[in-house]
C-alpha cells in the first residue's frame, strides 16, 4: 500500500451492455488512432523517398549503424524474414544485442562508428503498464528512453558503449482504496516505503516487485548495452550489461528477457553454431549480479544477488527448419559482489526443493539458491510461411522418471505460440497473423503437493527481478495471458491490431483464502485491445502502439461478493508507445 492518502473513486459496476459498448470504443478507436499513425508514417517514409539519392545519408551509415535490440522493429523484420526462408534461423533463440549485432568492418585491423540514437517513449493514463521496456519502466505519465553510443573492433576485440538516459514521470496513481478495500498488514522491515504489493510482504511468495519507484520523477543512466568482448575462433568471452532474450516467445520468455533493465555479467557463449554430423549447436553461460530495488525492506546486507544460466540449442541436419533447446537458471542469496564471480557454475549446482512447504508454513528463509528450467522449440515452415513454438518450464526437477509421468505438469509454467504470413494485396505485401498464450500460474498439483509460485522464492525473497521487475515474462509472477496481432506489412511500412489479456498475480488469489462470498469472482484482469503502425526509410524508422486498457477488480478490489455487486474497481488506462530509430542502413522486409 502507499503512503499517499487513500482517494476514493466513483464506483463501476461492470454491466453487459457497458462492456459490449466498451469493446466496440476500444476497437473504433484503435482502428483510428492506428489510421492515424499509419499516416504519419507513410508521409513521413514518402517524404525521404523523394530525397535525391546523392542526398542520402549512405555515407553516414558507414559511421553510424544502428544497434539490434532483442526486441522492437529490426528484430520483428528478421523474424518476419525467417518465415518467408529469406534469413538464417540461428542465433535468434539465445540472443542478446551484441550477437545480433554485425561486428564493425573497416580497411584494416582497428574500425568504429557511432552507434544509431534510438528513442522510446512509453504514456500511461491511469495505471502502471511495462512490459519488455528494458531499463525503462512505464509508470503513470510520460517515460522515455534514449539510447546512443559507439562501437570499436580492433582484430578479436570489441567494445560497444550503448547506455540509456532514462527519464520517467512516476506520477500517481490510486494502489488501493484502503477505505472501501481490505489490504494485508505489512511487516515493518518490508513497508518499502510504502509501495510493495502487500500480498508478497508476507510469505510464502516473497518477491521485490514495486507497484511504484517512490513519489518523486525519475532520472538516470543506465548501462544500457554495453559490452566489452574478444571473440576466438568460435567462443565469445566478455563482460556485458545487456539484455538477454532467451527461448522462442515473442511475448513472453520464461527465463530471460528484456522486461526488466540489464544485470551486469560476464558470458562464455558459441559466436557462431558449431557445426558436426548430426546438425548446429549454440551455448551460452553467463553469471551476474542482481540488484535489490530502494522500496523492498529495511535491510542494507542482502541488497545484490548472484544469477547463473546456461542455455544451449540444436538444430538437427534432418530437419534444418526446427531449433530444439534447453535453458536453466539458478539465482542466490549473496554477501556481496566480490561472491558474484565465484559463482560461474551454477547453473548446474542442485538447489533443492527450497519452496516444497505446506501451504501453512509461510515462513521465509533467506538463504539459499532457487531455480527455472525450461525446454523450448521451434519450427519454420517457409514454404508456407508458418512457424509454431513452445517453452515449457518447470520450477522443480523430477523426484524421478516415475514421478515425471505421475505429476509432469507440477510447478509448470509454458508458452505456446505461432505466427503466419502471406503475400497479399501487392506485389512486396505480406498478412500476418502472431497468436500466444503464457501461463506461469500454478499447476493442479498444489492441491496435493506443495509447490512455489514462478518468480517468487521463500529463500531468496527479492525473487528473480531485477531492479524491481520481473528478468522473464512481463506478465509477472503467477499469471496468464493470452495475445494476438494481424498485421499488413509492406518493406518500408505496416499496419495492425493486436488484443491482449493478462490475469495477474492468480496464484495469490487460488491461495491466499478469499471468503467464499467472493473468492470465485475476484479475478485482476486486464484486457487491451490495440493498434499499431510503423514506416522505415534510409534515415530511419518510426513505430507506434496504443492500447485501451481495462483493468477488472483491479488489485483484487471487490468487496460485494459473488456474483458482482456494486463495490468494484475497474481502473480503465490508455497506453501509448512510440520509437523513433536513425540511419536504418537500407530497407529490410
Amino acid at each position: 500500500m502507499t503512503t499517499d492518502k487513500p482517494v476514493k473513486l466513483p464506483v463501476r459496476a461492470p454491466q453487459s451492455k457497458t462492456w459490449h459498448r466498451y469493446a466496440l470504443v476500444s476497437c473504433l478507436r484503435a482502428t483510428a488512432s492506428c489510421a492515424a499513425v499509419l499516416q504519419l508514417c507513410t508521409v513521413a517514409s514518402a517524404a525521404s523517398a523523394q530525397i535525391p539519392l546523392k542526398t542520402r545519408p549512405d555515407s553516414i551509415s558507414r559511421f553510424i549503424k544502428p544497434l539490434t535490440l532483442v526486441g522492437g522493429q529490426t528484430a520483428d523484420r528478421i523474424r518476419l524474414d525467417q518465415l518467408a526462408g529469406k534469413g538464417d534461423i540461428d542465433g535468434f533463440m539465445i540472443r542478446s544485442a551484441s550477437s545480433l549485432t554485425p561486428w564493425s568492418k573497416g580497411k584494416g585491423w582497428f574500425s568504429a562508428s557511432l552507434i544509431a540514437p534510438e528513442f522510446l517513449a512509453v504514456n500511461n493514463t491511469a495505471l502502471p503498464f511495462s512490459i519488455n521496456d528494458g531499463a525503462l519502466w512505464a509508470g503513470v505519465g510520460t517515460s522515455s528512453r534514449v539510447l546512443a553510443g559507439f562501437e570499436a573492433t580492433a582484430g578479436p576485440f570489441r567494445l560497444i558503449i550503448a547506455p540509456e538516459l532514462i527519464r520517467e514521470n512516476n506520477s500517481n496513481f490510486l494502489l488501493r482504496d484502503t477505505l472501501r478495500f481490505y489490504s494485508p498488514p505489512v511487516p515493518k522491515d518490508r513497508r518499502g516505503g510504502g509501495y510493495v504489493f502487500p500480498w508478497y510482504a508476507l510469505g510464502p511468495y516473497s518477491i521485490d516487485l514495486p507497484t511504484r519507484f517512490g513519489n518523486k520523477p525519475i532520472q538516470r543512466m543506465d548501462a544500457g548495452q554495453s559490452t566489452a568482448m574478444v571473440a576466438l575462433r568460435d567462443v565469445g568471452l566478455g563482460v556485458s550489461n545487456e539484455s538477454q532474450w532467451w527461448g522462442p516467445g515473442i511475448r513472453n520468455a520464461l527465463i530471460l528477457s528484456n522486461n526488466a533493465p540489464g544485470f551486469p555479467h560476464a558470458f562464455i557463449r558459441t559466436e557462431h553454431p558449431w557445426h558436426n554430423r548430426l546438425g548446429a549447436v549454440e551455448a551460452r553461460l553467463i553469471v551476474g549480479g542482481l540488484t535489490e530495488s530502494r522500496y523492498f525492506d529495511t535491510v542494507s546486507t542482502n541488497n545484490v544477488r548472484s544469477i547463473s544460466a546456461f542455455a544451449v540449442t540444436f538444430r538437427p541436419n534432418a530437419q534444418k527448419d526446427l531449433v530444439l533447446g534447453a535453458e536453466r537458471s539458478v539465482y542466490a542469496t549473496s554477501k556481496g559482489w566480490k561472491q558474484i564471480p565465484g559463482r560461474f557454475l551454477d547453473a548446474f549446482a542442485n538447489t533443492g526443493r527450497p519452496n516444497n512447504r505446506a501451504l501453512a508454513d509461510s515462513a521465509l528463509s533467506p538463504r539459499g539458491r532457487d531455480q527455472i528450467f525450461s525446454l523450448t522449440a521451434r519450427w519454420v515452415f517457409p514454404d508456407d510461411g508458418f512457424e509454431a513454438y513452445t517453452e515449457w518450464a518447470r520450477l522443480e526437477l523430477p523426484y524421478s522418471f516415475r514421478d515425471l509421468l505421475v505429476a509432469p505438469n507440477h510447478s509448470q509454467g509454458y508458452t505456446l505460440g505461432l505466427q503466419w504470413a502471406r503475400p497479399a494485396f501487392r506485389t512486396e505485401g505480406t498478412v500476418r497473423l502472431q497468436a500466444e498464450l503464457t501461463s506461469v500460474e500454478q499447476s493442479a498439483t498444489w492441491r496435493d503437493r506443495p509447490q512455489g509460485s514462478f518468480y517468487t522464492s521463500r529463500v531468496v525473497i527479492q525473487g528473480y527481478t531485477q531492479m524491481g521487475q520481473s528478468l522473464a515474462a512481463g506478465i509477472g509472477p503467477g499469471a496468464s495471458g493470452q495475445w494476438a496481432a494481424a498485421d499488413y506489412v509492406e518493406p518500408a511500412w505496416s499496419v495492425g491490431l493486436t488484443a491482449g489479456r493478462i490475469r495477474w498475480n492468480e496464484d495469490i488469489h487460488s491461495t491466499y483464502g478469499f471468503p467464499q462470498y467472493q473468492g470465485y469472482c475476484v479475478h485482476d484482469v486486464s484486457i487491451f485491445p490495440g493498434a499499431r503502425a510503423s514506416a522505415s526509410s534510409r534515415f530511419g524508422y518510426i513505430s507506434a502502439d496504443v492500447s485501451f486498457g481495462n483493468r477488472l477488480d483491479a488489485f483484487f478490489q471487490e468487496q460485494s461478493g459473488c456474483p458482482k455487486g456494486n463495490s468494484v474497481l475497474d481502473i480503465r488506462n490508455r497506453t501509448i508507445s512510440l520509437t523513433l530509430g536513425t540511419f536504418t542502413p537500407g530497407r529490410s522486409r
